[in-house]
Order: C-alpha cells, then structure tokens, then sequence
C-alpha cells in the first residue's frame, strides 16, 4: 500500500532513475564444454611441479587478485580447484586443500585467486597451473583470429595477457571474441 502511495505521489522520480552503466550489468554464463572447465590437469592433482610451482604446504597468508574471463561476451568460469592438489574435499562449490596446494590457488569458482608471497608470479603462470592455453589468439577453450584483450584494473593492457603481474587486489579482465566493459575494481572478502 505505501509503495503504491510513494508511486501515485513520485511518479517523475520513477522516470530519471538511470539504468546502470554497463561495467555493472550482469553478464550471462557461457554454455558448452569451452565454458566450463576443468580445475587442473593430472600433475597438478598429483602435486608434480609445473614449471617453476612447487605443491607445498599452503602459505598462512595470502592475497587476493581477481580473474575475469569472457569469450564471445559471456562468462568463462575460473573454476574452484585450480593449484590444488589430491586430497581435497568439495562443499557447496567450494574446495578444501587436505594435501599440498601451490602458491597460486582457487578455492571457489568466483575468479579470485589465491596467492602466496614471496614470488613475482603473472598471468602465464596461473593458466599453466589450470592446464589451459593462453597466447595472442588464444583464451583457454577458445580460438580467434583477433586478439585476446586484456585489462588491469580497468585499463587496457599493452604487453602480453600473460605477463600481467599478479599482485594484491588485481583486477584482471582477459576477453576473447567480443568486448564486455571491464570492471575496475573488486570488492575483496577480509583478510585476502
């Protein structure tokens, strides 16, 4: 009733409420076996190194950097598990390393990456730890003849998506096949 009265009483303000820009409107998730991917390869889950990660026993202190992929303008899921090795336990989509774990990881499929100090790590190190490609035309699953767009924090990156530099409270956007607005910034959970 009151809404209804507000309405009645308001109606022009109802008019100029602004849609809103189209860095914050959602964006659908991909279909198909290129959108959902699987965590890690058979040497991860085993805690071989690749390249130069080592599985070891997890950091107690970690920061957070964010990973946002699109292929085709929708959503490619950063899958929860990457970096983490055998055994682990699964609850509501979320992962619990119960053996090694490398100083990259993600625990839920939100793109946020776990990672470890005390190494300079980059994008390049993330995908090889996942098991998937990245190269100038190339974004995990996808193939393109142009290339793959990047963006740090908002703003376009020139150099290789590869050797975007993972430090703390990154955002990182990496596109493929179509433009979505990148978002600038992520709002981290406490203590990440």
């Amino acid at each position: 009733m009151l809404f209804t009265v507000l309405i009645a009483a308001f109606p022009a303000a109802l008019s100029t409420v602004a849609p809103p820009p189209p860095s914050v409107q959602p964006r659908p998730i991909g279909v198909g076996p290129g959108y959902v991917l699987p965590a890690a390869p058979p040497a991860v889950l085993e805690g071989h190194p690749v390249g130069r990660l080592r599985c070891g026993r997890a950091a107690s202190r970690r920061f957070g950097v964010h990973v946002e992929l699109f292929a085709r303008r929708q959503v490619v899921i950063v899958p929860a598990g990457i970096g983490v090795a055998r055994p682990f336990s699964r609850r509501l989509g979320r992962i619990a390393p119960q053996g090694c774990s490398y100083r990259l990881r993600t625990l839920e499929p939100t793109g946020v990456v776990e990672v470890g100090p005390g190494t300079r790590l980059a994008v390049r190190d993330l995908f090889a730890l996942w098991g998937q490609p990245l190269a100038r035309t190339r974004l995990a699953g996808f193939e393109s003849r142009t290339p793959v767009l990047a963006y740090l924090g908002g703003k376009r990156w020139q150099g290789d998506p590869g050797s975007i530099p993972l430090t703390r409270h990154a955002q990182i956007v990496l596109e493929i096949d179509g433009y979505v607005p990148p978002h600038p910034a992520y709002l981290f959970q406490k203590g990440l």
